[in-house]
């Protein structure tokens, strides 16, 4: 069994080697661009920003020996297994809890996860990208309350992407709202839908679908839901839900 195990880390080892070193080249792309947006204002005498800007600076540095370091440890794992018997002591069966709040929570971190990876993508590509995703962010953008999509990306030449994110735990159809599409459909090219798969897993993929009220085909959605605050109601919601397999034919990873 450990001999098994040990050949499939090391089949697996150039797989893990490629998130690791991904994880860090968005890392590097964050501190690149706060650096970048900070210099300006550290030079204008901005004490705050000036140490900021050193902190940035030391994560840096710090950032190649972390790489080398999380390099070397998924490399030495396979050597650490050792061949020898193995005693059954006990089995165990673990699923999924089927608890509401769990749920919640996995599904925000699943959002969170996806939503961080678009922030780096977009600016590993020079953009400055503004979350919208709540009122208050999207008022402070200059934007309506709900203006349809999770992230403003700005890009070198002032092209524009309106990207609405969803994120999977695996992978599985997604669903976009009324607001949402009809977004997509007024902006068109500059609305782009980016979904992350594989949230819950070490090797998240990422794809992205412009203008996706042309490219994909869906089937709408309707819903009820019992809401309890002053007083008991129920909320009609819809919209459409896409397959992932209608996504990834229209989209680029």
């Amino acid at each position: 069994m450990a001999v098994d195990r040990r050949n499939q880390m090391m089949a697996a080892l150039p797989e893990r080697e490629s998130f690791v070193e991904r994880g860090f080249d968005f890392q590097e792309a964050e501190l690149a661009a706060s650096r970048a947006k900070l210099t300006p204002k550290a030079r204008d005498g901005n004490k705050g920003a000036a140490a900021e800007l050193s902190r940035i600076k030391e994560q840096q540095r710090e950032l190649h020996d972390r790489r080398d370091r999380a390099l070397a440890i998924i490399r030495r794992e396979p050597e650490l297994l050792v061949p020898g018997n193995t005693d059954f002591i006990a089995h165990a069966l673990v699923v999924p809890s089927a608890a509401k709040a769990d749920r919640e929570r996995l599904d925000a971190n699943v959002e969170q996860i996806a939503m961080n990876l678009v922030k780096a993508f977009e600016e590993a590509s020079g953009a400055d990208v503004r979350f919208v995703h709540t009122p208050e962010l999207a008022r402070a953008a200059g934007l309506p309350e709900n203006p349809g999509f999770d992230i403003l990306s700005v890009r070198p030449g002032d092209a524009r992407r309106c990207i609405e994110v969803k994120g999977r735990a695996s992978i599985g159809e997604i669903e976009v709202t009324d607001n949402e599409w009809a977004r997509a459909c007024n902006l068109r090219d500059e609305y782009w839908l980016y979904v992350a798969y594989h949230c819950a897993t070490p090797t998240p993929q990422l794809v992205r679908v412009q203008d996706p009220f042309d490219k994909l085909l869906v089937r709408p959605f309707s819903k009820s839901q019992t809401v309890t605050r002053t007083i008991t109601a129920t909320v009609e919601s819809g919209g459409v839900r896409v397959s992932s397999q209608q996504v990834t034919e229209a989209g680029e990873v």
